[in-house]
């Protein structure tokens, strides 16, 4: 299988063992899943899908991130408490994905279930010299790894700009370096219902700290592949690094995929941009198969703008190819589970899959309608039927 991994940046022949550990970062519950995130997680659900039709067990563990500043800002606006909020939109969130076939993984931690852990990881770093205080906070000192923008290959300037968009504080006085992380944010307010009492006094960790901590509780360091969307790989998949390297584990993951945004109106699909087609909208109206179809238009490491006119034709196409089953040969069916597989362990080639669908449905009907067991195993493998 050929992946392309965003730390080597470049394509690597991915060999894995009997057992494949695999950490995807998941959602912030605090709206409904939109397509974005289904064409995210729908990118690992094929890997998942194609290593077990390969025969390997796999071990993916995709994360809920229930502690985060985003959360409790809409449950104030809504008048709920953060956690009513957080578990309602996850209880939606995973209906979503089992509405769409999407393979349970085999952990889905809430970030919650570890602030013990958490405050232990950062206390461990405050020990080894890689993060300090700051008033009752308690930072990341990325002096102390050198490394800190190699993952990303980023320009100063963007990884600043970004850093600020996204949770950062650069600006704050008393830091050590203006790109140094939150560890974990100390709580006075006692009022403030998302704070826990730990050896670091009252508070809640910060977001990348989340991560690192439930990967290394779940699964073997270093585990096979880190995974995301693309807008992750800095701050956030840069800071688990750095935090892994002051915890012991130079090595946090072997390999690293990325998943491209979905665009809509030429902007990445967005909740403060409110630009989003929700999951949950288009299964009123269409079935699982035909949005997972029309998601498999996008390679995903490109992504693109979302073309609802997609939903159609993927109709057209899933019609055909149930009706196609039926009234091909064998050797038909047999060459496009062969080719799907191919285009799959061409770096998860989706929109190869999608010609492979296309040659199958031209195909002339046949006497021996033998295709129907090669469709449906297809089918399966794509996630389009049970």
């Amino acid at each position: 299988m050929k992946l392309f991994d965003t730390a080597q940046k470049q394509y690597i022949d991915f060999k894995p063992n009997p057992v494949v550990q695999i950490y995807v970062c998941g959602i912030t519950p605090y709206d409904s899943a939109h397509l974005g995130h289904i064409f995210t997680f729908m990118t690992y659900d094929l890997l998942q899908r194609r290593l077990q039709d390969l025969g390997h067990e796999v071990r993916m563990v995709r994360n809920i991130t229930d502690v985060d500043e985003p959360i409790y800002v809409k449950a104030k606006e809504l008048g709920l408490d953060y956690r009513q909020l957080a578990a309602s939109e996850t209880k939606a969130f995973q209906a979503t994905l089992e509405e769409l076939r999407f393979k349970k993984p085999y952990a889905e931690p809430l970030a919650s279930d570890y602030i013990l852990q958490m405050s232990e990881a950062v206390e461990a770093l405050l020990a080894n010299g890689y993060a300090y205080r700051l008033d009752d906070d308690v930072y990341f000192d990325t002096s102390k790894f050198q490394a800190y923008n190699k993952f990303s290959g980023f320009s100063e300037r963007l990884i600043m700009g970004l850093s600020l968009a996204r949770g950062g504080d650069p600006g704050r006085v008393g830091k050590r370096q203006p790109l140094d992380f939150l560890l974990w944010k100390g709580i006075t307010d006692k009022s403030d219902p998302a704070q826990w009492q730990t050896s670091l006094g009252a508070g809640r960790p910060g977001w990348h700290i989340e991560c690192s901590v439930m990967s290394r509780e779940l699964l073997d360091v270093p585990f096979d592949i880190h995974g995301g969307g693309t807008d992750l790989i800095f701050p956030h998949h840069s800071s688990e690094i750095a935090q892994s390297d002051g915890l012991g584990a130079p090595l946090m993951a072997r390999h690293w995929l990325h998943v491209s945004p979905l665009l809509y109106d030429g902007e990445k699909m967005s909740k403060s941009l409110g630009n989003l087609v929700f999951a949950h909208d288009l299964l009123g109206s269409h079935e699982p198969a035909v949005i997972r179809l029309a998601l498999m238009h996008y390679h995903h490491r490109v992504g693109g703008e979302w073309l609802p006119e997609l939903l159609a034709e993927a109709t057209k196409l899933l019609d055909r190819l149930r009706h196609c089953a039926g009234h091909a040969d064998a050797a038909a069916g047999k060459q496009l589970l062969s080719t799907v597989r191919t285009a799959l362990d061409d770096d998860l080639n989706a929109p190869e899959v999608i010609d492979a669908l296309h040659d199958f449905i031209g195909c002339k009907h046949s006497a021996d309608t033998g295709a129907e067991p090669f469709v449906m195993q297809t089918m399966q493998l794509l996630g389009l039927a049970d």
